[in-house]
């Protein structure tokens, strides 16, 4: 999907924003899984608006560059306020624009079904990591459950066609000489409550939602408002994630 043929960027921050108890998650995840002392650049692949390149720089200490194939992506990344060392430049993910064992860690989060070439960027990361360098991604995979499944009967068509199932991921890479370090799926919070979710919902800030018909998506948001009626409403709204973290 091409970001810049679409206003996605306009309002992603506003509704994909991560809670602080999901970030601190993530971190946690980050803390279990990666030796911090082993990291002194990081990549951030397909970082889009920096979401988390500067949780990234902040945590390990360390320079994080951030890569998107978007151009409006990476304009308003680079509009925000940073406390990390964090800097970002355009590039794809086939064809990383970094020389070989410049990095530590290669981050991705909700981009790998994208990838044209999956074995490529596999390839592509484990040619720019040093030795014992590691990748960590974290994307919605076949397995996982998530709310806009429930409510957009079209989506089907796109998760099977699109995402990746865990035992996919774990081949690409073992393939491309990675060895497994953790193959999980979390739960993480997505909003604090059912309105909430509904409002970020109807940004449409999301790839597969902005590519649903105006009338599949139209169809959608009456049963996903609806839904609140049957639930309690103050209750946080949560969503499964694959996490992968891989070891050169």
């Amino acid at each position: 999907m091409d970001y810049d043929k679409t206003d996605i960027a306009t309002n992603y921050d506003k509704a994909r924003a991560l809670a602080p108890e999901t970030l601190r998650l993530w971190r946690d995840l980050l803390s279990a899984n990666i030796d911090r002392a082993a990291i002194s650049l990081i990549i951030d692949l397909g970082c889009g608006t920096g979401r988390f390149s500067e949780v990234l720089a902040t945590h390990f200490g360390v320079k994080v560059i951030g890569i998107d194939p978007s151009q409006q992506m990476v304009d308003r990344a680079r509009r925000k306020p940073a406390t990390g060392s964090v800097a970002y430049r355009q590039g794809s993910a086939e064809a990383i624009p970094l020389p070989d064992r410049c990095a530590d860690l290669v981050f991705m989060s909700m981009v790998y079904h994208h990838f044209s070439d999956r074995a490529a960027v596999a390839r592509e990361c484990h040619r720019v990591l040093r030795p014992a360098g590691y990748v960590c991604i974290r994307n919605a995979v076949q397995e996982t459950d998530f709310p806009h499944r429930h409510f957009f009967p079209a989506l089907q068509t796109m998760i099977d066609r699109e995402l990746p199932t865990r035992q996919e991921i774990a081949s690409v890479f073992a393939t491309a000489g990675f060895t497994p370090v953790a193959n999980q799926v979390v739960t993480q919070k997505t909003a604090p409550d059912w309105q909430s979710f509904v409002e970020k919902s109807a940004l449409r800030a999301d790839s597969f939602l902005a590519r649903l018909s105006n009338d599949e998506f139209e169809r959608g948001m009456p049963a996903l408002r609806a839904h609140g009626e049957a639930i309690d409403q103050k209750a946080a709204v949560t969503e499964e994630v694959g996490w992968f973290v891989l070891k050169a």
